[in-house]
């Protein structure tokens, strides 16, 4: 995979990239051949049972990942219509995974997207689906009760892309 990094502008307290949040898990991106991935290790304290990895904050990591991959290769910033997740074997905290997103689809204003999941020896421990849908910004500032310019001048950084063509 490419290891050409997706910076990360945002001064937001998203739970799983913020860079200012003290209680993110600080995801950082890169792009990959076809979307964007992250490599990372869930802590102890995320666990489901003792010493696997909640499932839903797998499905929180491919989430983000595919609005990263939003981000960097259409320049949109989306709301997930859906996810459908599959779990395939445990994860076990301490371990480091990668999490790796797609777009498989793309219409004018909707994107599907496959997230996947493996682990350090390239197991598929865990895969999604996603629909997402991409509003106007002042539509997410509305909802998100935030300023839209803080929103446009987030996404000025990412006009420039790799755009998915419609399909």
């Amino acid at each position: 995979m490419s290891e050409r990094e997706i910076p990360n502008y945002s001064s937001g307290g998203c739970f799983g990239c913020s860079t200012t949040n003290p209680h993110s898990l600080r995801l950082r991106f890169w792009h990959s051949e076809k979307g964007c991935f992250t490599r990372c290790t869930i802590p102890d304290y995320l666990c489901g049972l003792d010493g696997l990895v909640h499932g839903g904050i797998l499905a929180l990591i491919m989430d983000d990942v595919a609005q990263w991959t939003n981000i960097a290769r259409l320049g949109l910033l989306g709301m997930t219509r859906s996810i459908s997740v599959q779990y395939h074997t445990p994860v076990r905290t301490g371990t480091e995974i990668t999490v790796e997103s797609q777009i498989i689809g793309r219409e004018e204003k909707t994107a599907v997207q496959r997230s996947t999941v493996h682990s350090a020896d390239g197991t598929l421990v865990a895969e999604s689906t996603s629909e997402w849908i991409f509003p106007r910004l002042s539509t997410i500032a509305s909802i998100a009760a935030i300023d839209e310019a803080t929103l446009q001048e987030f996404m000025a950084y990412y006009s420039s892309t790799e755009e998915i063509p419609e399909q």
